[in-house]
């Protein structure tokens, strides 16, 4: 087998196959879109989805903890 027949991906691939940065909207914490990219470049699609998910039940919580305190506080 020669070099030319590996299947290995090469090395350094070329300067043109780099994916751009995505872009980040201001309105976004950097804090959270790194939480965010790190759990898609760590676990991909399905880690996003089951960050969604664990994101979607704390939300409910969060609100629901303020609704109480807002309750209280009438």
């Amino acid at each position: 087998m020669t070099i030319s027949d590996s299947i290995d991906a090469p090395d350094d691939p070329p300067a043109d196959a780099q994916h751009p940065e995505p872009t980040v909207s201001p309105d976004i914490d950097p804090a959270i879109a790194e939480a965010v990219d790190g759990v898609g470049n760590r676990f991909g699609a399905q880690g996003l989805e089951q960050m969604i998910a664990y994101a979607e039940e704390a939300l409910s919580e969060a609100r629901a903890a303020l609704q109480r305190l807002a309750d209280a506080v009438e």
